[in-house]
């Protein structure tokens, strides 16, 4: 994480990330990959509301570009859909941006994947119940940017985990920053460490992994599993603390007494 953002609440974080994306608009050409997904999205959606059945080639090429997400579902559909494709373009920033510096795109994405690993070998016993965490709240993110789980509209997750992997080898990343600045601001000044947090970061990325396979095989089972890994974490989470509290307890008991003849 960025040192000079290690004691900044979630308000002044957000502020700083939004004063660094408004620095966009001083090079128009940055925002062309924006504008053609945008306008890919406008086509494929028109033409899945005209067409029917919907053409294979073009099914291919809306579960490319996440065109259809926030097309179906009302009102939750409609905001979820709005979030998903945000999400999409700042994956496609992520991958095209960097060459206007001449610099490889997602870099960081392998250190991410080592990262992860490193991670699970890591205190396994009290990283389980943030890798429980992350894996419920990536499921519950994913059903609400595709909120009928069609594999259409898959490709959200897969861009999601790439991003978070991408977050996970860079400690600088928009997502470390937010995690340490939001804990900072919630539990008055108490942060996790970065272990914890990687931890976490991993269990997101292993419930968009099981989120899309499971839009895949055309099972819709996102939602009710997210509250079951919740509920799981939730009771892992008070077992560890009760037994961290239990420890002090136990190394500073006196002595057993021994008679001497």
């Amino acid at each position: 994480m960025d040192p000079q953002q290690e004691n900044i609440g979630l308000g002044q974080y957000l502020k700083n990330i939004l004063k660094q994306g408004l620095q966009v608009f001083k090079n128009p050409l940055k925002l062309l990959p924006t504008m053609a997904v945008g306008f890919v999205w406008m086509v494929i959606g028109v033409l899945s509301s005209l067409l029917k059945p919907f053409p294979w080639p073009l099914q291919f090429l809306s579960f490319l570009s996440y065109a259809e997400g926030g097309l179906f579902g009302g009102f939750f559909g409609a905001v979820g859909g709005i979030v998903g494709k945000v999400v999409v373009a700042v994956f496609i920033n992520s991958a095209i941006l960097p060459l206007f510096e001449k610099k490889p795109p997602f870099v960081g994405v392998a250190g991410g994947v080592k990262g992860m690993f490193t991670s699970m070998s890591k205190d396994a016993a009290s990283g389980v119940a943030p890798l429980l965490c992350g894996l419920g709240l990536a499921l519950l993110f994913y059903t609400f940017m595709n909120i009928n789980q069609r594999w259409q509209n898959s490709m959200v997750g897969i861009v999601s985990l790439v991003l978070l992997l991408q977050a996970m080898g860079n400690k600088s990343s928009f997502v470390m920053g937010f995690i340490f600045s939001a804990a900072r601001t919630f539990t008055k000044g108490k942060v996790p460490t970065f272990l914890s947090v990687t931890r976490f970061l991993t269990g997101m990325t292993l419930g968009f992994t099981l989120a899309v396979g499971l839009s895949l095989v055309g099972l819709h089972w996102c939602f009710w599993l997210a509250w079951i890994f919740l509920f799981l974490s939730l009771v892992l989470g008070l077992l560890m603390m009760l037994l961290k509290k239990q420890q002090p307890a136990v190394a500073t008991a006196p002595p057993p007494y021994y008679s001497q003849r």
